[in-house]
């Protein structure tokens, strides 16, 4: 397991003067949401770079090699070559070594999502808008679906309701509907009537761009190509869709 010496070499490499690597607060909240099970900063309420330290000094070993092996993944993939990084390869080089030695002892099953809130919602759409900004089109209508996905699943987990298991985010949806009586009102003015319907034509859409478009799915000819800016208009609109669920749900749950 780990030592302090180690500890303090993945330290060095993430933690840099209360800054982790080039998260945003909100980001690094979600990414060790994901990665643990806990958004770190929003459990101490210190800086990240702090709010990292605290959490290595308590957590478990497998815990702490679990979010190191993650970070490390992400600094491989977005950090490695960036601001003066030559300084950092020797404790790189550690690091590696470290997670390849205790790789067998690594938790690999993603915790579940336990937090849905307005900063998860920003997050992950924030890190949608910076994946179609690196061309990676495919990669922002995924994390814009399973977002939905989550949202639907936390309304219906509030009412003390199991979500339907079919994969179905039509089938999720219209659970969501049911729950929460968002069906046409005619005491509402026909302009906000016509929104919530165009909740629907936004949702079908989603739905079927994902299928044809995403990288969740093998389909192979079907496959469509689309421009950056259809991309921003899938994500924007998953992220609206997914506020004004999250308003529903706690505004009838009074939370």
């Amino acid at each position: 397991m780990l030592n302090g010496i180690e500890k303090g070499y993945f330290m060095k490499l993430f933690n840099r003067g209360g800054y982790v690597l080039d998260f945003s607060t909100n980001e690094f909240d979600t990414f060790t949401l994901e990665s643990i099970g806990e958004s770190l900063c929003q459990k101490y309420n210190l800086s990240k770079g702090k709010s990292l330290l605290a959490y290595v000094d308590k957590a478990d070993d497998d815990k702490i090699l679990k979010l190191f092996a993650d970070l490390l993944d992400y600094y491989e993939a977005n950090c490695i070559n960036d601001y003066g990084e030559e300084k950092y390869k020797s404790v790189y080089t550690k690091c590696k070594s470290v997670i390849a030695r205790e790789k067998g002892s690594i938790i690999i099953e993603t915790p579940e999502i336990n937090s849905v809130n307005y900063s998860y919602i920003k997050s992950i759409s924030q890190r949608a808008i910076r994946d179609i900004e690196n061309g990676e089109y495919d990669s922002a209508l995924t994390k814009s679906r399973t977002l939905l996905e989550e949202v639907f699943c936390h309304a219906i987990e509030a009412k003390k309701i199991t979500p339907v298991t079919s994969g179905d985010i039509g089938s999720l949806y219209k659970q969501v509907k049911d729950l929460y009586n968002m069906q046409p009102d005619k005491g509402l003015d026909k302009r906000i009537n016509e929104l919530l319907s165009g909740l629907e034509k936004i949702l079908k859409a989603i739905k079927e761009m994902r299928n044809t478009s995403s990288d969740s799915h093998g389909v192979g000819a079907r496959r469509i190509n689309i421009k950056e800016y259809h991309a921003r208009l899938f994500v924007n609109s998953a992220s609206a869709m997914a506020d004004f669920i999250l308003s529903v749900e706690k505004n009838a749950n009074n939370n």
